[in-house]
C-alpha cells in the first residue's frame, strides 16, 4: 500500500494519517534543504548578504513539520489515554518529535544561518539531516505495532512523561550532534580525495571507520555516498571551496558540535535524576544495576569523558569528535539495541518490546503491599 492509498484508507488512526503528513514535509524540506545550500552559495559567489526566500524555505518546513508532530502526538495521546511512550512505535515517534524540535531550538540557538558562508550552509544541511532521520524513523514505524497496550503499574506515574521527554530530546540533541561529526569526517575524507593534501592512509581509516564501525555505518553508509556525489557535482561545477575557506569550515565543525552537545547533555543529566528518583517510587530503590541503568550511566559516563578530554586534555577536531561519535554510538545501543543483549532478557525496564509481559518488579505491588505480603501475619490474626 503506497503512502496515498495509506493516508486514504479508513480505517488508518488519526496519529497515523498525520505522520503521513509529516513525511510529505519531510521530502520538501530535504529538496529545499539542497536548493537552499545552493542558492546560498550563489549568492556568496556574487556578495550577496542576507537570507532570501528561498534560504527560509528549509527553516520555515521544519518548523510545520514540528507543528503537525505536535499534533501527531496529541492525537496518539488521546488514542491510547496516556502519555505515548508505552511501545516501541510510540516511543519512535516521541523520538522523531525531539528531533525536529531539537533542531528548531539548534537553529535559533547557534544562529549558524545568521552567520553566513558555510556556517549556513551547514545548517542547511544539518536540517536536509533531521528531515531524512525523521523520514527513516516513520519508515521504521511503520514495521512496527501500533496497537494499545495499557500502562503498567510501574508506569503509572507523574515521573513517566518527564523522565522520558528529556532523556529523549537529549537523544535527539546528541544525534544531531554526531551528524555535525560525521559531516565533518566526510568532508575530511572528500575533500582529500577530490583536491588531496591527505595521506592515502589517513583515507584508508576514515573510510574503513565511516563504514565499517558496528551500528554507526547504517547512518555513515548513506552519508557518505550522498556527500560524495554533492562534492563531485561541485568539483565539477567549479565552486568547490580550497585553502583556507576549507580549513575554516572544518574547525567550525568541532565548536558547532560542542555547542549541540552543551544543549543536550544537561537533558541527559536530568533524565537520569529523574529516572532514579521514579525508581525509588516504584521499586523503593533509587538505584538497581539493572541493565539499562547500567547502559544508560556508560551513555552518560561517555559524554562526561568527552567534557574532560576538552577541557582538560585539549582534544579538539578528530580526537574530540570521535568521543562523541562514540558517545551516539552508546545512546544508540542503550536506545535501540538494548532489547537484543542477553542480560536484558532480566531487565525491569523492557516495556516497549512488543510481546513481552512486564515481570514481577514492573506490575507488582507497591513496596508497602510487598512488605506486608512477606512479613508473617501477627499471631492474633491467624
Amino acid at each position: 500500500m503506497n503512502p496515498i492509498q495509506s493516508f486514504l484508507h479508513s480505517d488508518i488512526s488519526t496519529s497515523a494519517r498525520l505522520l503521513i503528513a509529516v513525511d510529505v514535509l519531510c521530502l520538501l524540506g530535504i529538496v529545499a534543504a539542497v536548493v537552499a545550500a545552493f542558492v546560498r552559495r550563489s549568492r556568496a559567489k556574487r556578495g550577496l548578504v542576507g537570507a532570501s526566500f528561498v534560504t527560509r524555505l528549509p527553516i520555515q518546513f521544519l518548523t510545520v513539520a514540528l507543528a503537525v508532530m505536535v499534533a501527531v502526538v496529541a492525537a496518539r495521546w488521546r488514542e491510547v489515554n496516556h502519555f505515548p511512550s508505552q511501545t516501541m512505535s510510540e516511543v519512535l515517534t516521541m523520538f522523531s518529535f525531539a528531533l525536529l524540535g531539537a533542531m528548531v531550538v539548534l537553529h535559533y540557538a547557534l544562529g549558524l544561518a545568521r552567520r553566513g558562508g558555510g556556517w549556513a550552509i551547514l545548517d542547511d544541511m544539518l536540517i536536509l539531516l533531521v528531515f531524512a532521520g525523521s523520514f527513516a524513523t516513520h519508515a521504521w514505524i511503520r514495521g512496527l505495532s501500533t496497537a494499545q497496550r495499557d500502562l503498567p503499574p510501574a508506569l503509572q506515574s507523574y515521573w513517566f512523561p518527564f523522565h522520558l521527554t528529556a532523556l529523549i530530546f537529549s537523544y535527539a540533541t546528541m544525534a544531531i550532534a554526531a551528524f555535525v561529526c560525521l559531516l565533518y569526517f566526510v568532508t575530511r575524507f572528500w575533500s582529500g580525495v577530490f583536491l588531496g593534501g591527505q595521506s592515502k592512509k589517513t583515507q584508508i581509516l576514515t573510510a574503513a571507520a565511516l563504514i565499517l564501525i558496528p551500528f554507526v555505518h547504517i547512518v555513515t553508509l548513506p552519508i557518505l555516498a550522498l556527500s560524495g556525489l554533492v562534492f563531485w557535482f561541485v568539483v565539477k561545477s567549479g565552486k568547490m571551496p580550497h585553502g583556507a575557506e576549507l580549513e575554516k569550515l572544518e574547525k567550525s565543525f568541532d565548536d558547532v558540535s560542542f555547542r549541540t552537545f552543551a544543549v543536550g547533555f544537561p537533558f541527559l543529566t536530568a533524565g537520569l535524576w529523574m529516572g532514579a528518583f521514579w525508581a525509588q517510587e516504584a521499586w523503593a530503590n533509587y538505584w538497581g544495576w539493572d541493565s539499562k541503568e547500567n547502559s544508560a550511566l556508560i551513555t552518560w559516563l561517555v559524554y562526561v569523558l568527552y567534557i574532560h578530554l576538552r577541557m582538560l586534555g585539549g582534544y579538539r577536531g578528530s580526537k574530540a569528535m570521535s568521543v562523541l561519535v562514540g558517545g551516539a554510538a552508546s545512546v544508540f545501543l542503550t536506545f535501540q539495541l538494548f532489547g537484543y543483549l542477553p542480560d536484558s532478557q532480566k531487565s525491569l525496564h523492557r516495556y516497549t518490546d512488543d510481546g513481552v509481559v512486564p515481570q514481577e518488579g514492573q506490575a507488582g505491588p507497591a513496596p508497602a503491599e510487598e512488605q506486608a505480603r512477606v512479613e508473617p501475619a501477627p499471631k492474633e490474626a491467624r
